[in-house]
């Protein structure tokens, strides 16, 4: 058939890729010839919509050509949300589920394993039944919004420590803003660990 020729021109795993084809002008019958030969028309990945020129042969001899519209649909084993996942909720295994899933249209990367969602939240409100990808998650940061925290002032052989308090989530390394708790002032300070911060100079 259109479909399986169409799958072993590309390549395809036919448990996970699936070729429907939408419009054929092809009019001879399979009776007419003995093989064909595909011709991609647009120069992408099989993925989607794809056109092929398809060119039926005798014994060698060119029987006829015509245009093949196929959508090739893509199936992956990928994690769905089980539940409303809302923005800085952790990411706890009771609301994911594996699941398999038509991928064809994602733009991110699925996230097919929960090897890396220990300790990560998510980054935007996720609705219930939605495909989890690698941007819609992060790590969750050291220090949070209002925790209490360590601020370090380090100027030649001088070094002062203070109590404050972060205004922003930070990875280590980031600057975030930070409330002084004994002059009340804010300051931009670098996230050393879970507990501590250092001023930028």
């Amino acid at each position: 058939s259109l479909a399986s020729g169409i799958r072993q021109f590309y390549g395809l795993d036919s448990s996970d890729e699936e070729v429907q084809i939408r419009s054929s002008r092809i009019e001879f019958e399979e009776s007419d010839f003995d093989s064909l030969t595909f011709e991609p028309l647009t120069r992408t990945e099989p993925r989607g919509l794809v056109t092929l020129k398809i060119t039926a042969l005798k014994a060698g001899q060119r029987v006829g050509t015509d245009q093949v519209r196929a959508f090739i649909a893509w199936y992956e084993n990928v994690l769905v949300s089980t539940d409303r996942i809302g923005r800085h909720d952790e990411i706890s295994p009771e609301k994911y589920t594996l699941k398999r899933m038509e991928i064809t249209s994602l733009t991110d990367r699925p996230l097919t394993s929960d090897d890396n969602l220990s300790g990560v939240w998510a980054l935007r409100n996720i609705s219930r039944d939605q495909i989890l990808t690698s941007s819609m998650v992060e790590t969750i940061p050291p220090i949070l919004v209002g925790q209490g925290i360590s601020i370090r002032f380090i100027s030649g052989a001088l070094e002062v420590m203070a109590r404050g308090t972060a205004l922003q989530e930070g990875h280590i390394g980031e600057q975030i803003r930070v409330r002084n708790s004994h002059t009340k002032k804010t300051i931009t300070c670098m996230v050393l660990d879970a507990e501590t911060v250092q001023v930028v100079n």
